[in-house]
Parts: C-alpha cells; sequence; structure tokens
C-alpha cells in the first residue's frame, strides 16, 4: 500500500502543535497488518493532528521491522519496540506514556476494529462530553460478526462480570476498541495494573467515575495472523475483574493463590477419606508404614499436584510452564511445599506444647482453630513468596 511522505514543512507545523489524537497499536505477530492499517488512519484522520505508535513486543515475524521502515517516512508514525516486556495491557499502557495527544485511542492491529468509526470515539471527548468513549458491539449498530457461539459466550460472560461486580457504566467492558482524554490518564495512571488484559476497565472502574459514549461497530473478520484470545487470557481478564473489586488490599495474584489452596485443601480432605476407607483391609496390613502416615502422605501429595497444576495454569498463568518446564517447575514446586510443611508443623509445635499430638499429623480440631489458622497462615504467605520468585520467577 502506497504511504506517502508528508513533506518537512507540514513535519515542522504539527510538531509545533498540540496533536488531537495519539492512536496506540500494540502488536505480536501483525507484519501483514500493520501496513494495511496505517493506511487507513492516514485517510480517516486526515482532518485532524494526529499519531499513530506502534508498540510491538518483538514479534517473530518482525512486525517491528515492518513499523520501523513505515515510521522512517511517517513523521505522524512511531515504534516502541519492546525487547524485555510482554503484555496487550502494558503495551498499551507504555504507549499512552508516551503519547501527546489529546485523545487516545486504542485499537487491534488486526484490522478486526473499524477505523471509520474513530470520529465519533475522538469527537465527544475533544468537546468535552466524555472522558471515554468505547467501540462497543452492544448499542445500536455494534455487532459481533461471525464471533463463535463459545467466543461469544466469553465476551457476554466478561461483560456481565464487570458490569455487576464493578458497576462499569458501558455495555461492552470486554471492548480493546475505545478512547481515553489525556486528563483522565493523568489522573488514573499512578493506580492502573497494567498487567492485566482488558486495560479499558481500569479506566472504567478508577474513581472518580468517568462520563462515557458508547459508538456502536461490527467486529470484523481477521484477514491475517491468528486470534490471540487464549485461555491465559481469559483468566488474566478475570484476576482484574477479581483485583478491582477487592482493591490494592490484597492482590488479585495472591486472592487466585488462596482459592487455589482452597481447592487443594478439599482435594487432601478428600483423598485422606477416601483412602481412610481401605485401612481395615489387606492392603492396610500389608503398608511398610503406619498406615494413618500413608494416607496423610498421599492426601498431602495429592493436593500439592492440585496446587501446582491450578497455579500453573490460574495464579501464574502469564508465567506458565509448558513441555519440560513443567517437570522443573514441579520439582520446585514440591521443595517450597516441603518447606510449607516444615514451617506449619513449626507453628503447630511451638503454639501447641503440652498436647501429645504429632505436629506432623495433626488437624484441626486436635489442636485449636486459632493455631491451625496461624500456621495455614504463615506456610501460605511463605509459600507465595517462594513460588513468585523460584517456582514461576515472576521477577516480582
Amino acid at each position: 500500500m502506497d504511504l506517502d511522505s508528508p513533506d518537512a514543512t507540514s513535519r515542522n507545523n504539527t510538531q509545533a502543535k498540540r496533536l488531537d489524537v495519539s492512536v496506540i497499536v500494540p502488536t505480536y505477530n501483525e507484519a501483514e497488518n500493520v501496513p494495511i492499517l496505517v493506511g487507513r488512519l492516514q485517510k480517516v484522520l486526515s482532518d485532524y493532528e494526529f499519531e499513530v505508535i506502534v508498540v510491538d513486543d518483538d514479534s517473530p515475524d518482525e512486525t517491528w521491522k515492518v513499523a520501523e521502515r513505515i515510521a522512517e517516512s511517517h513523521h505522524n508514525v512511531r515504534l516502541l519496540h519492546r525487547i524485555d516486556k510482554r503484555g496487550l495491557s502494558s503495551a498499551v499502557f507504555d504507549g499512552m506514556t508516551l503519547a501527546e495527544g489529546q485523545v487516545y485511542v486504542v485499537m487491534d492491529a488486526d484490522l478486526q476494529h473499524d477505523e471509520q468509526i474513530i470520529p465519533g470515539l475522538v469527537n465527544p471527548i475533544l468537546n468535552g462530553e466524555a472522558s471515554i468513549t468505547v467501540g462497543s458491539r452492544e448499542v445500536e449498530n455494534g455487532s459481533y460478526g461471525d464471533f463463535s457461539p463459545s467466543r461469544r459466550l466469553v465476551s457476554w460472560s466478561g461483560s456481565v462480570l464487570a458490569r455487576r461486580l464493578l458497576k462499569v457504566n458501558a455495555s461492552d467492558p470486554m471492548s480493546g476498541f475505545f478512547a481515553v482524554s489525556s486528563d483522565r490518564f493523568s489522573d488514573v495512571k499512578r493506580r492502573i495494573n497494567p498487567r492485566g488484559f482488558k486495560i479499558l476497565l481500569e479506566f472504567l472502574a478508577r474513581r472518580p467515575r468517568p462520563d462515557v459514549v458508547e459508538v456502536g461497530y461490527e467486529f470484523r473478520s481477521r484477514l491475517h495472523g491468528t486470534t490471540k484470545l487464549t485461555s491465559s487470557i481469559v483468566i488474566a481478564y478475570l484476576l482484574t475483574i477479581v483485583e478491582l473489586t477487592i482493591g490494592r488490599v490484597i492482590s488479585a495474584r495472591f486472592s487466585a493463590y488462596i482459592m487455589v489452596g482452597v481447592v487443594g485443601l478439599v482435594v487432601r480432605v478428600v483423598t485422606t477419606q477416601l483412602f481412610g476407607l481401605l485401612e481395615n483391609t489387606s492392603f492396610a496390613d500389608q503398608s511398610p508404614i503406619s498406615f494413618s502416615h500413608l494416607v496423610t502422605a498421599l492426601g498431602i501429595e495429592a493436593s500439592v499436584l492440585s496446587n501446582y497444576w491450578g497455579n500453573n495454569v490460574f495464579t501464574f498463568s502469564p508465567f506458565r510452564h509448558k513441555g519440560r518446564d513443567i517437570l522443573g517447575g514441579l520439582g520446585r514446586f514440591h521443595l517450597v511445599s516441603a518447606h510449607s510443611i516444615v514451617v506449619s508443623t513449626g507453628v503447630i509445635s511451638i503454639l501447641s506444647r503440652g498436647t501429645n499430638q504429632d505436629p506432623l499429623f495433626v488437624t484441626w480440631p486436635q489442636v485449636s482453630l486459632t493455631v491451625f489458622a496461624a500456621s495455614i497462615i504463615v506456610a501460605t504467605l511463605g509459600n507465595y513468596y517462594l513460588n513468585t520468585i523460584l517456582t514461576w520467577r515472576t521477577g516480582s
């Protein structure tokens, strides 16, 4: 596609003015789509002073090289090539940090967002009617296009959760096509968590609540490349809702860690109960160690396996172990879990002196609920920290 370069006079005039619009386009493996999108944006925004900021996460298909070549011939196209960072929301956030426009438009590079509605997103903000505008598939003239039933269900469920739990004033809070005033960004940027998937939720849910205008559009089919919607992205969205709902007191990741741990505790109880049914059988008589100790060990191992799977899939999904890494991750998780057992045993031993129970196999109500809860809390906090820095190595 022919992308004509403006002359030097136009370049100088633009730099002297405050830009109207900054379009932030996060990319990953969109080399074929970026030139097409930039060409379309040049046409639809011809009446505005604007810039396009492509934020690429070091795409294997070298999208960043394509954007770099475009930027060399177009003064209003900029590239942010991120080597050591990943993630859609953080890419959008970094792009906004660089933006110089009065309005920040966020859209995907896959050509599924209809660029023709951008003036409808921009004008209400420039006119002071709203601080956020949303390209919506739920309002008049909006459509999900060829969405499969499963994707439609995911989108609908996510929207319902956001509206019910966060009370956001938008019918399509899962939209990745929206605009934010530079003032709104300045007001909330220090409170935004850019680790999630749908950063729009951050702008909608943070107080003071913004004035919102929605503009309907039809979601188009992808022409090149593959969809980025995966199970980890859905999980990240759910964690964003959790964090925005409960605030900063407890992080979404730690909340997920607790929920996985509760499931693991149930798995342990069920496992020990099931194997306990064999206590008076020949199998129990042939056990080389105390049968009650064997059952407890089996319950612990079942819980460890359950917790590892849950945390790998949900809690630490952006850092998920795959393939051969699973064995190494599981090994480290076992070591951390052993630490948990030692810590909880030590807490119980200290707090329940004078009892005749073996602290390694003691459970509530064999000791007071306070003692048992204290052992769980101390062990969980240590476990979470060690798993963060050792098992999944999140860097935080």
